[in-house]
């Protein structure tokens, strides 16, 4: 068993198809990619219900050049402008489009980052898109909603127990990879307690 990575990292899906989602954000996202396009989004959610890991995937499948800010780590005004504008005045390597994933993008300052980060998309808007993420959308502010698509991710009672089911048997594959034994009914019990936090389960099986 190897415990030098995050299974998190290591087993985080990198295309929309292998993604544990419901069918209307799936094909949702799955359209986007069909097109080739991509507007500016906004995924608000539940912690570890999959935002980051969809947006990633979808940079990943679009062949875009991408670069990832945590919102509640990086927020200030001048890391933000200096960290996109390295970015996305650079030519893409890849002759793709450029994304910015901002994590967390519900941590930023309001009064002062929020109102700077809508200069921001204004000014880099010719070859950078923005994919924001966030677990409260009412922390945004309006004039950011209104440049942005909001997708929420949300899983419907009637959806749960099929994504349930697909994570149960992900799981399965994960444990007999590391070569881990172990009680169905306890790894069902752990996926019944903190479904969707699909980070929180694999954080406490490993």
């Amino acid at each position: 068993m190897n415990t030098d990575f995050l299974w998190v990292e290591e087993y985080r899906p990198k295309t929309i198809d292998d993604c544990i989602l419901p069918t209307s954000l799936k094909t949702l996202f799955k359209s986007f990619i069909k097109k080739g396009e991509l507007s500016n989004l906004l995924f608000s959610g539940t912690p570890g219900i999959g935002k980051t890991t969809v947006a990633k995937a979808l940079c990943e499948e679009l062949n875009c050049d991408w670069i990832m800010i945590n919102g509640s780590e990086e927020g200030g005004i001048d890391v933000l402008r200096n960290k996109i504008k390295n970015f996305a005045s650079t030519v893409s390597l890849s002759g793709g489009k450029k994304v910015v994933i901002l994590d967390e993008a519900d941590y930023l300052n309001p009064q002062s980052t929020q109102p700077a980060l809508r200069g921001f998309i204004e000014e880099f808007h010719a070859n950078c898109r923005f994919i924001l993420t966030c677990n409260f959308k009412n922390r945004i502010i309006e004039p950011l909603h209104s440049r942005f698509s909001t997708i929420d991710f949300k899983i419907a009672n009637k959806d749960k127990p099929v994504l349930a089911s697909k994570l149960f048997a992900k799981v399965g594959i994960i444990l007999k990879e590391q070569t881990i034994p172990f009680d169905e009914s306890v790894v069902a019990e752990l996926i019944n307690k903190h479904f969707p936090d699909y980070r929180r389960i694999l954080n406490e099986l490993q």
